[in-house]
């Protein structure tokens, strides 16, 4: 795995641990969340370590889309907005979903161009 495939690996699970991490910090821990944070990491996992090197396409897929459906579930359940911060819309939670999704699009492109052309990988 290349160098820029590792730093955006790297920047996925540290948004994912800072999400965590706010959360716990301000005792707003929701599972819904943490949940979704952990798939991206178990995600990140299997594609650093090569453990399924034909099937790393669907396993993505998969991944960021229980991710994103997760994320949708815990807004459809709580709201767009947070009692807790006056009623404010979530920013924070929306931009932690966008680069978590964009970097990991990014990194399953990468990943994807770095696998060898043969027929077997077709």
């Amino acid at each position: 795995m290349g160098t820029i495939s590792k730093i955006l690996g790297a920047g996925i699970a540290a948004i994912q641990l800072v999400d965590i991490v706010i959360h716990a910090a301000t005792n707003q821990l929701e599972i819904i969340r943490v949940f979704s944070n952990l798939i991206i990491l178990a995600w990140l996992t299997v594609l650093m370590l090569n453990w399924f090197k034909r099937k790393w396409l669907p396993i993505s897929i998969l991944s960021i889309g229980l991710y994103m459906v997760l994320n949708f579930i815990f807004l459809a359940r709580e709201g767009l907005t947070n009692p807790e911060q006056g009623g404010s819309l979530r920013i924070m939670l929306f931009l932690l979903v966008f680069f978590t999704v964009t970097l990991s699009v990014g990194l399953s492109y990468r990943h994807h161009k770095q696998l060898p052309t043969t027929a077997s990988h077709i």
